[in-house]
């Protein structure tokens, strides 16, 4: 099979995900916890979660009218692209290491045409729960604030063979999403001890949202 009939595959498959995460979406009672200290009709922000938890920001900041985020070129990339275009992002495709120059700078323009960024901060392929460092260094050059989300579903489905072990809601549940504090990277920050505080942080929100289930 061609790389183009691959692609048109999962994006058939990414259409499929996205009528599914509707209706299910109708089901669910989301409570969302937000920060009296981020603005987004005045700031834009760099938004981090981790890749099992893709689908709390997914579903939470669609408010957010400018946003744009970071999806892996793999098939698994085209799966989640389609259902996010349709929810309003748009997609900038690339990795979140600090290394991939052509992504970062991708996400650079965005942010200074004023979008939010946002991005699993272990993606796209791990290890999970382990920082990368290109969203701190997008955050320190771009001189934007990231900040940390946290997501609990009082029931749901693992994907246990998935890398990530990517959690999904399943139906008349309750979703909490809870948004943290902004935190300003400084010009002279140790980028690794900062991926170790998001790290920290990213961890702590999401046992605080298991509170609120």
């Amino acid at each position: 099979m061609t790389d183009e009939k691959e692609i048109a595959k999962y994006r058939k498959y990414g259409l499929v995900l996205y009528f599914i995460l509707q209706i299910i979406r109708k089901t669910l009672k989301i409570k969302i916890i937000k920060n009296k200290n981020i603005d987004t009709e005045k700031e834009n922000y760099v938004f981090a979660f981790w890749h099992n938890k893709l689908l709390g920001p997914t579903l939470c900041l669609g408010d957010i009218k400018k946003k744009a985020v970071l999806a892996s070129p793999s098939k698994d990339g085209e799966l989640i692209s389609v259902p996010l275009e349709k929810l309003g992002f748009e997609m900038v495709r690339g990795s979140s290491d600090k290394n991939s120059t052509s992504s970062l700078i991708s996400l650079m323009r965005h942010m200074k045409k004023g979008y939010s960024i946002g991005t699993p901060v272990d993606g796209p392929k791990g290890p999970i729960y382990e920082v990368k460092p290109g969203m701190i260094y997008l955050a320190q050059k771009g001189k934007k604030f990231i900040v940390p989300t946290g997501t609990a579903y009082e029931k749901k489905w693992i994907f246990e063979k998935a890398w990530d072990k990517f959690q999904f809601p399943k139906p008349f549940s309750k979703m909490v999403f809870l948004i943290g504090n902004p935190i300003e990277v400084p010009r002279d920050a140790n980028i690794e001890e900062y991926c170790k505080k998001l790290m920290n942080e990213l961890n702590r929100l999401d046992k605080e949202a298991e509170k609120y289930i």
